[in-house]
C-alpha cells in the first residue's frame, strides 16, 4: 500500500519493494494499492521520471504485478477517475478494503 504523497521517497521505495517481491524464481503475486495521499502519484499527469517510478512500474508490470488506486481516496481529493494513468485500475472503497484484508502480507509505504 502506498499511502504517502509523492515527492518523498515512500512512493518510489514502495514500488521498488513491490517489484523485488514480484521478481525471482518463487514469483509472488503483487498488487500495489495507491491510497490516501499516494493517489496523486497514480494520476496520468504525475511525473513518473521525476518521482523515480517509471522503471519500477515497468518491471512490476512485466512480472505480472497490478496497480490499483482507491476510488474513495480519489474522490476525497477531487481527482476524477479519468485523471488516473492508463496502467492503474480504479477500485471502489469496499474493494480496496477487501483487497487489503484478503492479502497474505502487506507492506505500507
Amino acid at each position: 500500500m502506498l499511502t504517502r504523497a509523492p515527492g518523498r521517497v515512500h512512493v518510489s521505495e514502495g514500488l521498488r519493494a513491490a517489484r523485488g517481491v514480484a521478481a525471482g524464481f518463487d514469483h509472488h503475486d503483487v498488487t500495489v494499492l495507491f491510497t490516501e495521499d499516494a493517489v496523486w502519484a497514480a494520476r496520468a499527469a504525475a511525473d513518473r521520471d521525476g518521482l523515480n517510478m517509471r522503471d519500477h512500474v515497468a518491471d512490476l508490470l512485466a512480472e505480472g504485478g497490478r496497480l490499483l488506486v482507491d476510488g474513495a481516496a480519489l474522490a476525497a481529493r477531487d481527482i476524477a477517475p479519468d485523471e488516473v494513468a492508463a496502467d492503474v485500475t480504479v477500485v471502489d472503497g469496499p474493494a480496496a478494503t477487501a483487497l487489503v484484508r484478503g492479502a497474505d502480507h502487506t507492506l505500507d509505504f
